[in-house]
């Protein structure tokens, strides 16, 4: 069965809404010295647990390649927001950890902003959103394998 023409455009509607949005969330990220991507591996070193916290883990997460993965790190690293502990019981480990200074900065982290507008969405929407938002997303990574 073939998809009509209505469901294709409402569709592609849903996709630039989410484009749109993605970009306005992009943009926001701009801000205390940092770009949206060095505002996420900040995130996900402050969230990950210890044996995620290298280049390797945060480029599998970030859908980029090691080195590129690499090089923000080393952007991290020199403005003293993340610091590399090496791991005693293997020492080709390296872990990142974010220093003080990105834990404080995290708190004016710009995607406070954007999720306060989901926040205020009722619970049962919220839920539903995040449902849908991951099933699309699923669908994306899986085209991209």
């Amino acid at each position: 069965m073939s998809k009509s023409p209505q469901s294709l455009a409402s569709a592609q509607a849903i996709a630039e809404v989410m484009m749109h949005i993605g970009h306005i969330a992009d943009s926001m990220g701009y801000t205390q010295g940092l770009k949206p991507s060095q505002w996420t591996a900040l995130r996900y070193f402050a969230r990950a647990n210890d044996s995620q916290r290298t280049v390797s883990a945060f480029a599998d997460f970030h859908a980029t390649t090691r080195g590129a993965a690499s090089q923000m790190v080393e952007v991290l690293v020199t403005k003293e927001l993340l610091t590399r502990v090496p791991v005693p019981e293997d020492r080709r480990v390296v872990q990142l950890h974010p220093t003080e200074k990105a834990l404080a900065l995290l708190e004016y982290d710009p995607l406070k902003d954007f999720a306060a507008v989901i926040a205020a969405l009722p619970g049962p929407e919220q839920f539903q959103l995040a449902d849908l938002l991951t099933r699309v997303l699923k669908g994306l990574l899986s085209q991209r394998a």
